[in-house]
């Protein structure tokens, strides 16, 4: 099982599924069946999106309230100090605790052979770009990187930051590349494939996140909210509303911590289309119990009133 998703997985450097008809927005399948949400422009799957609420919101974007950076925004505290203290911290704490969002703190099951040989001088220039990413100093945080692979090109928590930091830089193609390149130094490096459906959620290309989503899950389904995250997201765009409402309270049931509050969107947006307004409102409610920023709050807050009017 395993083997056939991964000959499948890239094809000329592309998430597979793009020769399909590209899905424009989510609201285009879900409208006719619910016409608060289209009136309040929420239901595309721009919950993977990386621009700001307000912002898709002043620019008429599709997703007004369900958007990625509607997730509040918790203070990064990964690096701190000198650099020799960030070597030191980072090293304890492991390397995928400088992962950019979403990807922070994810952990693979096992520790990797090629994890545990890499050379000291490859991590110091792993932290020092922790720092510079720290400090959204990218272009010199790709350059501590493509120094560490130079020093280690079987490191593949550094292969995924690169990602990470291209993708951040607007170079999908390259960023997708280093991803895959994780995947060859260790096929079974959990962020990888992580990595890899959250660039494929970029695309809308939804079949083949699904893939990397459930290679994830099959890796580690006990312990792995993110795993079940994109695989909710996956579904609910191909409209197979029951797996996706069963991987989402799977992803919230793990995530103890709300490390991923978005998966409390996705089943309000789930419970929206099954016209469960109860429900809707009370994954809502949950949401904002992980809100800090004022405008976000109003705005989930607003559409609760209007939830709750229509409900009259």
């Amino acid at each position: 099982m395993r083997s056939s998703m991964r000959g499948t997985r890239v094809t000329r450097g592309k998430c597979e599924g793009r020769s399909s008809p590209p899905m424009r927005s989510f609201d285009v399948l879900i409208a006719p069946v619910v016409p608060l949400c289209a009136r309040l422009l929420i239901c595309t799957m721009g919950i993977f999106s990386a621009a700001p609420l307000a912002a898709q919101a002043s620019q008429g974007h599709a997703f007004g309230y369900y958007s990625a950076n509607a997730v509040p925004r918790f203070t990064d505290d990964r690096v701190k100090g000198s650099e020799g203290a960030a070597f030191t911290a980072g090293a304890a704490a492991g390397d995928e605790s400088c992962f950019l969002a979403p990807l922070t703190g994810i952990r693979s099951p096992g520790v990797a052979v090629a994890s545990l040989q890499v050379p000291d001088r490859a991590r110091r220039d792993f932290q020092r770009a922790c720092i510079a990413v720290k400090h959204n100093q990218l272009a010199k945080a790709e350059e501590h990187i493509r120094t560490a692979l130079g020093e280690d090109p079987q490191y593949p928590a550094a292969w995924v930051m690169l990602g990470q930091v291209l993708k951040a830089q607007q170079k999908p193609d390259d960023a997708r590349a280093a991803c895959s390149q994780a995947l060859k130094a260790d096929p079974d490096y959990l962020p990888a494939d992580l990595c890899l459906a959250d660039l494929c959620a970029v695309e809308h290309s939804w079949e083949q996140m699904l893939r990397f989503a459930n290679t994830a899950i099959a890796l580690d389904s006990a312990n792995d909210p993110d795993a079940y995250f994109y695989a909710a997201g996956a579904y609910l765009a191909l409209h197979r509303l029951a797996e996706a409402e069963r991987s989402a309270l799977r992803a919230a049931e793990i995530d103890k911590a709300k490390h991923e509050p978005r998966t409390h969107f996705l089943l309000a947006q789930i419970y929206e289309i099954e016209r469960k307004p109860d429900a809707e409102a009370a994954q809502l409610q949950e949401y904002l119990k992980s809100a800090t920023d004022p405008q976000e709050v109003a705005m989930v807050k607003k559409y609760l009133a209007d939830l709750a009017e229509n409900r009259k």
